[in-house]
């Protein structure tokens, strides 16, 4: 039995889930007052990630870091300076042949393409790749080495872009 609502998978599967948080904000880097809110716990229920044992990473520009533990208080954070400084952080955290001992899944919360040459390394090594993405952000690439992928429901994007909320664009 899972760990939490709507969990289906056997007791021995595990999932390593990263979060490009600032590619669920739509490249807003500069707000970082953004208020509490379950929408980390909506990003967690499309990456199907609730149970104790799933080991979750964000990865964010420093700004971020503490509203990046706000969203979610159970993750290891890390963080990059620069263009594509989070995503580089995320990708150096896995290296897929270890993971696989570990998970039985890596699931990817963005669409950047940076994250396509580890998604082809996780599957090589037996991993199963789960990719949740906005639409419109979700490279051809990453998407064609993901197992499953996921689109952001318009809902929650809307909700990610609301004025006021912090995280629009």
């Amino acid at each position: 039995m899972g760990d939490g609502p709507n969990d289906n998978r056997g007791s021995r599967s595990r999932k390593i889930v990263l979060i490009d948080i600032e590619n669920m904000l739509f490249g807003n880097h500069r707000d970082a007052e953004i208020e509490r809110s379950d929408r980390g716990g909506q990003i967690l229920d499309l990456a199907e990630s609730r149970r104790r044992t799933d080991h979750l990473i964000v990865g964010c520009n420093p700004q971020l870091a503490f509203v990046a533990k706000e969203l979610f208080p159970n993750a290891r954070i890390v963080t990059g300076r620069g263009k594509d400084g989070a995503d580089r952080a995320l990708v150096a955290t896995i290296e897929p042949s270890h993971a696989a001992l570990r998970f039985s899944e890596l699931c990817i919360v963005s669409g950047d393409h940076a994250f396509t040459e580890l998604a082809r390394e996780a599957r090589i090594a037996g991993l199963s790749v789960r990719v949740v993405a906005p639409h419109a952000g979700l490279s051809t690439a990453l998407r064609l080495q993901a197992n499953t992928s996921i689109l952001l429901p318009e809902s929650l994007r809307a909700a990610l872009r609301e004025p006021g909320s912090g995280y629009a664009a």
